[in-house]
């Protein structure tokens, strides 16, 4: 996760009490591969600024667009996955309140 976003808190708090709870080796395999891991978040992220790939191979270059495919299904996923997370934020605590009275 990188630092604004929910994943990086999510994991320096399970790195902080990895540490608390001495376990050094888990804490640094995962700090390990979270540097790993930068080296490619930041690729895309160069990628995404800039526009353009240096490295495209010939097999990228020659493809042809589908003509089934639709320039609107980014759109139209989009779309749905905003309606579905407004519905679920608004009925957030009665689905909570269900799970409680089922759980407890």
């Amino acid at each position: 996760g990188l630092p604004p976003l929910a994943g990086f808190f999510g994991k320096l708090h399970l790195f902080w009490c990895g540490w608390q709870a001495v376990l050094y080796f888990l804490v640094s395999i995962g700090l390990l591969t979270s540097l790993f891991s930068i080296y490619y978040y930041l690729k895309i992220i160069k990628l995404l600024m800039t526009g353009r790939n240096q490295e495209i191979t010939p097999h990228i270059r020659n493809y042809r667009k589908s003509p089934l495919r639709s320039n609107n299904s980014i759109e139209l996923s989009m779309i749905i996955y905003v309606i579905a997370s407004i519905i679920l934020g608004i009925s957030m605590n009665s689905i909570i309140e269900i799970a409680q009275d089922t759980l407890f």
